[in-house]
């Protein structure tokens, strides 16, 4: 599939997604609880977030720590770039835009970069996926995997296994290629070796780097930390979600809050497992949608559906915007734009001149 039907692809599911959101929603009842939150939450919810991303950033440097020893305070700005790319690119194209702004401004290889990105994305999605199967041990998922099935129109059991299989199976591979370079470099030689000389010797140059991006996998002690340091990422950002619950007064229907605590964290993995496939901007529809669906379909309490689109619209509002304004801002002290960053970050796909090094 080329770029372009894989952006209009990405932005159709992504329209369908918030085409279905706006269909199943009483909109009277959704101003209403728009209307009667209390959005004083949301300043501790953006702190909260913050604090999310800057372990991602430690995360990330030790992934990248191999390569060049960079401080977080001067990766943590390029993660706040990154995710604003992805908050306004559709089909998670921000992370083009972060490989690229980190080589420009540390001098990284900007492919490497882009493998180690996909290391931390993986480990997002493994991390995501171990969340839900603890909350699966104590609270029945049965209503909610049933209700995704019957809404895609996918068994269950196979939905499940589409949104977490792949993960699994893409981490092994990379675990696999760190362990054994020589293998994988030679295993991938059979294939350079049709190319024309000029594009086999890019080409084995790209592969050499992406390899060598891989290090931080060979150790088991190094994937432990790199574990380690993903759920913190996930729990603050899981403690936005809990802050926010309080903005739409979901703790009154709840038992209690280690319950209200277990239904929205469950809401969290599931809308960013979903809204990690690309699409939208931001992943904007899928996020609300499953979100939304995830509370209304949970048999821990009754939320009705148009509180739990408003309170999902203002918790992905919360992770949006901020960010956007922040990186805005880091960019305009480093006197670039967005546009430029894109434009640099295209050419890591396509292999020009100039945007690999």
């Amino acid at each position: 599939m080329s770029f372009g039907k894989r952006f209009w692809f990405g932005l159709g599911l992504g329209a369908a997604a918030l085409a279905l959101f706006f269909l199943t929603t009483d909109w009277d009842r959704l101003v209403d609880a728009l209307a009667g939150a209390n959005y004083w939450y949301a300043v501790p919810a953006v702190m909260l977030y913050q604090v999310s991303l800057l372990f991602r950033t430690a995360r990330w440097r030790i992934i990248m720590r191999h390569m060049r020893e960079v401080p977080v305070t001067r990766l943590y700005p390029v993660v706040v770039v990154g995710y604003m790319a992805n908050n306004l690119l559709p089909l998670r194209l921000g992370e083009l835009v972060r490989s690229y702004y980190v080589g420009e401004r540390e001098g990284v290889s900007k492919t490497a970069a882009l493998a180690t990105i996909l290391v931390e994305r993986l480990m997002d999605a493994l991390t995501l996926i171990v969340f839900v199967g603890v909350i699966a041990v104590f609270v029945p998922l049965n209503a909610v995997a049933e209700g995704f099935g019957d809404r895609s129109s996918v068994p269950w059991p196979l939905l499940a296994a589409a949104l977490s299989v792949p993960f699994a199976v893409v981490f092994a591979v990379l675990v696999a290629v760190a362990y054994w370079p020589e293998r994988a470099a030679a295993a991938v030689e059979v294939g350079l070796r049709l190319l024309p000389d000029a594009a086999g010797t890019r080409a084995r140059g790209l592969v050499h780097r992406f390899i060598h991006a891989l290090q931080a996998l060979r150790s088991p002690s190094s994937v432990l930390v790199l574990f380690a340091l993903s759920v913190p990422v996930w729990l603050f950002e899981g403690a936005l979600f809990f802050v926010v619950g309080y903005s739409f007064d979901l703790h009154l229907a709840y038992g209690s809050e280690i319950e209200m605590a277990a239904a929205l964290v469950l809401a969290m993995a599931l809308a960013n497992i979903g809204a990690a496939v690309p699409s939208s901007p931001g992943g904007i529809g899928l996020f609300e949608l499953i979100a939304r669906e995830t509370l209304v379909l949970l048999p821990l309490a009754v939320i009705d559906r148009s509180v739990a689109g408003a309170y999902a619209a203002v918790v992905h509002a919360i992770l949006l915007l901020p960010v956007i304004a922040l990186g805005q801002a880091f960019l305009v002290a480093d006197g670039l734009s967005l546009r430029n960053l894109w434009r640099g970050g295209r050419s890591l796909p396509a292999g020009q001149q100039g945007g690999l090094e």
